[in-house]
């Protein structure tokens, strides 16, 4: 058995810590984003796949955070790692987080390669970069961790956070009120289309530009996404979140529309945790062991910025 194939949450972010740093108030993960309010609307056709109130009874209110992947709140937003779109949705009786990336895959499969990623990135002292053989060395054990990156690599980053499609990475069945289930992965498209930065915005943008893209456009109407359910072809992992699935595009059903009103303190974004277990009724999560490992681990960094806060006051 390797060696982190149980890794603890402490021991994640403990992995991420080493590669970003430690910087006060903000998140291990994804921590420059901005936060914003809107509201989701179901779609008619959305109770026939899940049974939860969140799908069927009118407007929900949207927290919702946009991110850049990593830990080091001012990395450049023309860097070529995921975006991240965070939402909870609530009503008088249930509760849905949705944890979504802008890659349709996760760049590990286990808590296990997500540690050993990120330890063979760790900053050589003398070069200030990662070793290249520590990477291969990890690549060689955990083939999983290619596909992100070079998923990554093969175009540039996006142009705005209202111009990239977004992936919940893990699978969930989703359930109607007769009991019957799909199981599937989650979609958000944009209704603006998918744009990336071209070789001029990438030269020439500035290395914080997207919390004003979205500002402008904010002030000119709403930012909207549909969400969709893709549907697991007969081959598709339920529990690797590395595995890209195949894709049938005529076969994702419509769950609705997440309008984007205006951005918001950070403070509305940072009272708690945004936590991919936090399910409604009618959606249940699968076995896969990077999902049943995320909260735990979003407690150990909440609770870090928590202390690092009252050291500080």
């Amino acid at each position: 058995m390797n060696a982190h194939e149980n890794a603890r949450p402490a021991e994640m972010i403990d992995a991420l810590n080493a590669v970003f740093g430690k910087h006060k108030a903000a998140r291990s993960s994804h921590a420059k984003g901005v936060c914003a309010t809107g509201q989701f609307t179901p779609s008619p056709n959305a109770p026939q796949w899940v049974r939860s109130s969140l799908f069927s009874q009118g407007e929900v209110p949207a927290v919702l955070r946009f991110s850049v992947g990593g830990g080091n709140p001012n990395v450049s937003d023309k860097s070529r790692t995921v975006r991240g779109l965070s939402v909870h949705l609530s009503n008088d009786s249930q509760a849905y987080d949705l944890m979504m990336i802008s890659e349709p895959v996760f760049f590990a499969a286990t808590p296990a390669s997500f540690v050993a990623f990120l330890q063979a990135r760790v900053a050589d002292p003398a070069t200030q970069k990662p070793d290249p053989d520590n990477i291969k060395a990890y690549e060689a054990s955990f083939p999983d961790g290619k596909r992100q990156p070079r998923l990554l690599a093969a175009h540039p980053a996006p142009a705005s956070y209202a111009t990239t499609a977004y992936f919940s990475t893990h699978a969930f069945r989703f359930v109607n009120s007769r009991g019957e289930g799909v199981w599937g992965r989650l979609v958000m498209e944009p209704l603006a289309g998918t744009v990336y930065l071209n070789e001029e915005q990438e030269a020439n943008l500035p290395d914080a530009f997207l919390a004003t893209d979205l500002e402008s456009r904010l002030q000119a109407g709403t930012v909207q996404f549909n969400l969709y359910i893709q549907p697991a072809g007969p081959d598709d992992s339920l529990v690797d979140p590395s595995q890209p699935w195949s894709e049938n595009v005529g076969a994702r059903l419509e769950l609705g529309c997440l309008s984007i009103r205006t951005t918001t303190s950070d403070a509305l974004c940072n009272q708690g945790v945004f936590d991919p277990m936090r399910l409604p009724e009618g959606i249940e999560p699968s076995d896969d062991p990077v999902l049943l490992a995320r909260s735990a681990a979003y407690s150990v960094s909440l609770a870090r910025r928590q202390a690092a806060d009252e050291a500080a006051n």
